[in-house]
C-alpha cells in the first residue's frame, strides 16, 4: 500500500475539532508567526489564486485572504472564484497551454494531479525540507498523520505537489429508533451490518437504502483490507476477495429484500428521513443535508452516524477526500511568496476558522487548542457514534481518467444490485478499469 493511501486521523481529534463550530474561532486574528514572516519578501508582489468554494465558505475565504494581506502587506492576493472544480480544471488546462497559470490553486486532488502530470505545478519536497522556509519536525508532526502525504502522486515519483486544506470521510448513517425496535445494536462489522439490515426490514421499512457512490465503495473495499488499484496505480486491484465480498453482501441483502437502490442521493436521504430505511452509507458532508431532510419530513426519529462497518474493527479504515493547496511553476520570487500564503492558510488559526465554517476536519493538531468545548448537535452524533475508534483514512485514485474508474465502480454496484452475477460483473469491471489505465487493448 502506498504512503498516500495511509492517511490516518483520530476520531477523537475529529470530535474535539467539531467543538470549533460553536466557538469564536471564526474571529481568530491572523497568525503572526515570526518564522513565517521572515519568509516573505520586501518587494511587493501580486499573486493570483483560483478556487471553487461553496457559497457558504466563499465569504470566509475572502476574509482569510484579507487577513493574510494585513499580516503580509507586500503580498497581495487576487482571488478568482470558479463555478466548480470542473471549471477550474478546464480553465487551468487552457491556462497551461497559454502559459498563464495562476500562482496558487486550491482544488481537489485529481485536478491537481492532472496539472502536475502536465508539469504545471512546483514540487514542494525541497521547500518542505528547507531549514528556513520548510517545516520543522514538530511542525510536520502537528499535521494530522498522513495529511502531508495526500499531496504526493505515485505516478509522479511520489513527489509532493500540494498541502492539505480540508477533508471529509465516508460514514454510516443509521436510524436508532428502527434499530432499537428490532433489538439490534449499531453495526461495527459487515456481518453485523447484514444482520441489522435484515432485522430492521419489517413493515414499510427496509434495512439498507443504497445510492451507489464510487468513494463509498472504495471505503467498503478499504474496510475489508482491499484497494482500488495497486500501489503504482497501474492495475485494478478491487477484483480480489475484498471486492467480491462487498458485491456478495449487496446481492444477498438485495435478493433477501433487505436492501434496495434509490434513484438518487436525495431520494435515499428522503427515504431515510421518513423511516423507510434504517441504514445508509454516505460521507460527513451529508450530515447537514440529512438533518435538513429530517426537518422537511417533520421527523422526530433518533438517528446517528458512525464509521462504516469493518472486517476487523480493531484496524478500521475509511475513504477520505478533499481539497489541497498547490503552487504553479513560476519565478522563484513568486513561488516564495505563494509558499508563504500556503503556509499561512494551513496554520492552526486558519485551519480552525475554515473548519468552523465548512464542517471539515482541520489539518493541524494544534488547531484543537483554539476550539471551544461545546459541540453542535450534528457533531454530538459523531462523538456518540465513533467513540474511541481510530479509522485509517485512505485516498481514492488520482490517475488520469480516474472519473471513468468511478463510473465503472458505480455501474458495477448498480448492476449487481439489479441482479448481475458478482464474479462475472467484477471480472468485467476490472477489465474495463485496466483498459482505462491502458493495460488491456
Amino acid at each position: 500500500m502506498s504512503t498516500r493511501h495511509r492517511l490516518r486521523f483520530s476520531v477523537r481529534c475529529l470530535l474535539l475539532t467539531a467543538s470549533c463550530f460553536l466557538a469564536a474561532c471564526a474571529n481568530v486574528p491572523p497568525s503572526t508567526d515570526a518564522r513565517a514572516v521572515a519568509l516573505t519578501t520586501n518587494i511587493p508582489v501580486t499573486l493570483t489564486l483560483w478556487h471553487a468554494p461553496s457559497d457558504a465558505s466563499a465569504a470566509l475565504f475572502q476574509t482569510l485572504i484579507n487577513d493574510f494581506h494585513q499580516a503580509y502587506p507586500t503580498i497581495t492576493i487576487r482571488v478568482e472564484v470558479k463555478a466548480s472544480d470542473g471549471d477550474l480544471l478546464r480553465q487551468g488546462l487552457a491556462a497551461i497551454a497559454l502559459n498563464q497559470m495562476p500562482d496558487v490553486l486550491i482544488a481537489d486532488d485529481r485536478t491537481l494531479a492532472e496539472f502536475a502530470r502536465r508539469g504545471a505545478l512546483a514540487p514542494l519536497d525541497a521547500r518542505l525540507a528547507d531549514e528556513k522556509q520548510g517545516l520543522r519536525e514538530d511542525e510536520r508532526a502537528d499535521f494530522f498523520p498522513g495529511f502531508l502525504d495526500a499531496g504526493k502522486f505515485p505516478e509522479l515519483k511520489n513527489q509532493t505537489f500540494a498541502l492539505p486544506f480540508d477533508q471529509r470521510a465516508a460514514v454510516l448513517y443509521y436510524n436508532a429508533d428502527l434499530l432499537r425496535a428490532a433489538k439490534v445494536e449499531t453495526p461495527r462489522t459487515w456481518e453485523q451490518f447484514s444482520n441489522v439490515a435484515r432485522a430492521t426490514t419489517r413493515g414499510n421499512a427496509r434495512g439498507w437504502v443504497m445510492s451507489p457512490r464510487a468513494r463509498v465503495f472504495y471505503a467498503m473495499l478499504f474496510s475489508r483490507g482491499g484497494n482500488v488499484l495497486n500501489d503504482a496505480q497501474m492495475l485494478a486491484q478491487f477484483n480480489d476477495d475484498a471486492g467480491l465480498k462487498t458485491l456478495q453482501l449487496i446481492v444477498a441483502l438485495t435478493k433477501g429484500g433487505a436492501a434496495y437502490l434509490a434513484d438518487s442521493d436525495e431520494q435515499a436521504r428522503a427515504d431515510f428521513a421518513h423511516g423507510r430505511a434504517a441504514l445508509w452509507l454516505g460521507d460527513t458532508d451529508d450530515l447537514a443535508r440529512l438533518a435538513d431532510a429530517m426537518a422537511r419530513a417533520n421527523s422526530n426519529a433518533q438517528w446517528g452516524v458512525t464509521n462504516i462497518p469493518q472486517d476487523n474493527p480493531a484496524r478500521a479504515f475509511t475513504a477520505l477526500s478533499g481539497s489541497q493547496i498547490a503552487l504553479a511553476r513560476a519565478p522563484e520570487e513568486r513561488i516564495r511568496a505563494a509558499w508563504v500564503l500556503a503556509r499561512w492558510l494551513t496554520a492552526p488559526e486558519q485551519s480552525a476558522r475554515w473548519s468552523r465554517a465548512t464542517l471539515r476536519v482541520p489539518v493541524r493538531r494544534s488547531a484543537l487548542t483554539l476550539l471551544a468545548p461545546n459541540l453542535p448537535p450534528l457533531f454530538l452524533r459523531l462523538r456518540d457514534g465513533f467513540g474511541d475508534a481510530l479509522p485509517t483514512a485512505r485516498a481514492a485514485p488520482t490517475v488520469k481518467d480516474a472519473a471513468l474508474i468511478d463510473a465503472a465502480i458505480v455501474e458495477l454496484w448498480t448492476s449487481v444490485a439489479n441482479g448481475a452475477e458478482p464474479n462475472a460483473a467484477l471480472k468485467n469491471a476490472s477489465a474495463r478499469v485496466n483498459r482505462i489505465l491502458g493495460n488491456i487493448p
